[in-house]
């Protein structure tokens, strides 16, 4: 039963009970006099129905940045706010894109939407207009990372009610160009202005020694060099330890410097013939602060990766055995020393025969192959994010290591130009098979079994420059 016909029954039952008492004040107005009787009062409280109720959403409890639910861009619809209930949302974006977040409320909810960037407010709104108390704002993430959303009753509001979160990219506005008039005014000179080649990585600025980025040997990072680019990097090397830093890279001709509070500690431009990427290792007496510089030659720019390790130092070999020195007349005259003149055996006198025991110890047996461990890993990029590696998607040139329980690196390889990168190991700690540059990745491997069924597919949300791949294979072509 609806409200409306809830009152309306009501209406009708306090008529008939007005009704009823008069016919029996004028029944007894006949007769002897009776006292007034007693006025009939019905309240009426209005029940809310099943179809009026308002029930948290799906995502409760998510009342702060901490318990935030992870959306991807869309619609999320049907979601309330109740008393003093804010709801949280986290969204991965990448450095540079462009995004529009927006609430559509229903009836007299009046929303508040905040958007935080490592706990900072980047953005805020309360109404999309005069006339609408949905929110809208529109930013442009600074880096690559999780996003949090905020919504909220604006202040002073007590009504709840229910809103649509929506999410989406927005595509950068081109900036028109002027038509010309009839009578030009007269311009200055434009200055050219440098085109930047591609956008910058996640360690800019990093241009000079005093702004160089912190990095932890044994993490491999991806990064971009070029068009007057310069990055520079730092890390604490250890006494007694041998470090390796290399960049990996088939478009950037890379010139690799360490320097040390000394002064240059070594150089390198190509690791080999036909390669342009850098190798260079040096073994480290004392602790110091070391600066590791990143070039480009002959004008070329592009993305590479750059990893530093640390080994023990290889022990010193023992000396070698010094033969002795010659008496002071052999060395005065260079002539050898006189040798004893050999004699013959007289006679040779026969001893004892040993007495030999021979047991029969069996069949030899082959000595225990260590089980063969295969790993088959495949590392695409979903372009027409079908979740399906497809032509054409695999990423070149991405280091994959092997580990143990504990971490520790067993194995590396990088991916071949399809995307793969294959192991054949006969350790038996292997556990785990990681890649640096995606963080948190890690895989878990089946030790003395072929694993070719690993696949980490990177969705189709803003292809990262570091990615070297071309666009997919479209059909009829």
């Amino acid at each position: 039963m609806m409200p409306t016909d809830l009152y309306a029954y009501a209406r009708r039952l306090l008529l008939l009970a007005l009704a009823g008492a008069a016919l029996l004040l004028v029944a007894g107005n006949t007769g002897a006099q009776t006292p007034d009787p007693t006025p009939i009062v019905i309240g009426v409280t209005p029940t809310p129905t099943a179809e009026g109720v308002l029930a948290p959403d799906r995502f409760e409890y998510n009342d702060t940045p901490a318990a935030a639910t992870a959306i991807a861009p869309g619609t999320q619809a049907g979601l309330t706010l109740l008393g003093a209930d804010v709801d949280a949302f986290t969204v991965y974006l990448k450095a540079g894109q462009i995004v529009q977040a927006s609430t559509t409320v229903d009836g007299p909810l009046d929303t508040v939407l905040r958007l935080l960037w490592q706990g900072e407010v980047l953005a805020e709104n309360d109404d999309r207009s005069p006339i609408d108390l949905g929110s809208t704002l529109t930013f442009t993430a600074p880096a690559d990372g999780d996003y949090v959303l905020l919504v909220e009753k604006a202040a002073g509001t007590t009504h709840d009610g229910a809103y649509d979160l929506g999410i989406a990219f927005v595509a950068p506005t081109a900036t028109p160009t002027p038509l010309p008039t009839a009578t030009p005014a007269p311009t200055a000179t434009p200055s050219p202005s440098p085109t930047p080649l591609f956008e910058p990585d996640a360690a800019e600025p990093n241009d000079t020694a005093g702004s160089a980025r912190a990095l932890t040997p044994g993490l491999q990072g991806a990064y971009t060099v070029g068009g007057g680019d310069v990055d520079f990097f730092t890390f604490l090397a250890k006494a007694g330890t041998r470090y390796t830093c290399e960049t990996v890279t088939n478009q950037a001709d890379t010139l690799l410097t360490v320097h040390g509070p000394a002064g240059v500690v070594g150089t390198s431009d190509d690791r080999g013939v036909g390669r342009i990427d850098s190798a260079l290792s040096w073994d480290n007496d004392t602790e110091q602060q070391v600066l590791v510089e990143v070039r480009a030659r002959g004008g070329t720019f592009g993305p590479y990766q750059l990893l530093c390790q640390a080994a023990p130092v290889a022990p010193a070999p023992p000396p070698a055995a010094v033969p002795p020195a010659a008496s002071s007349g052999a060395a005065a005259t260079g002539t050898p020393p006189p040798v004893a003149p050999i004699t013959t055996t007289a006679s040779l006198t026969e001893t004892n025969p040993i007495s030999l025991t021979v047991r029969h110890a069996g069949r030899a047996l082959p000595a225990a192959e260590a089980p063969l461990t295969r790993i088959r890993l495949l590392v695409y990029y979903d372009a027409n994010n079908d979740r399906t590696p497809g032509p054409r998607e695999g990423i070149a040139g991405v280091s994959v290591l092997a580990v143990d329980a504990q971490g520790q690196r067993l194995a590396r390889t990088f991916t071949n130009t399809q995307g793969e990168a294959i192991f054949n190991l006969t350790e038996e700690t292997v556990a785990r098979v990681i890649v640096p540059f995606v963080p948190a990745w890690s895989a878990r491997v089946r030790v003395g079994e072929t694993n070719d069924d690993i696949v980490l597919g990177l969705p189709a949300v803003r292809l990262p420059v570091f990615f070297p791949v071309q666009p997919p294979v479209q059909e009829g072509r």
